[in-house]
């Protein structure tokens, strides 16, 4: 099964790729590692604490996130996907669309998840071998 999707090494240089064409203003926040995931679950959690990062930091965090009763980072509603969790999710919503397009694969991911770019799953669609060799009709 795991050889119907990119790999994970694959995926990584997907991810690398699609970082280094964003400006560096863009690429910061453009996708939440564990890290700053934990940074921003501590601000949410004590708002009032400033000694967590700065002051630009924790006003994006209160206007962009809230957090659940059961302690989950969202964003409009829906848990923030940390960047490690990306390709599972990726991997699980397209075998859900039965290797449906970028359209079809984003759908199922944002029913569940925030903070997982478009173009970021544009490109996983773009790399799966087993639509690549649907598309070449071999």
């Amino acid at each position: 099964d795991q050889d119907q999707y990119p790999s994970y090494e694959e995926f990584d240089a997907i991810v690398q790729d699609y970082l280094q064409n964003l400006s560096s203003k863009k690429r910061d926040k453009a996708l939440i590692d564990q890290a700053r995931y934990a940074m921003i679950l501590q601000v949410l959690k004590d708002p009032r604490n400033t000694a967590v990062s700065t002051a630009q930091f924790r006003f994006w965090v209160k206007k962009m996130f809230q957090l659940t009763s059961r302690q989950i980072v969202c964003h409009d509603g829906k848990p923030v996907a940390m960047r490690e969790q990306i390709y599972g999710i990726l991997v699980r919503a397209h075998r859900e669309a039965h290797h449906g397009g970028r359209d079809k694969t984003s759908a199922l991911v944002r029913r569940r998840y925030s903070w997982i770019p478009k173009e970021l799953i544009a490109r996983f669609v773009r790399h799966c071998p087993f639509c690549i060799s649907r598309r070449n009709g071999s």
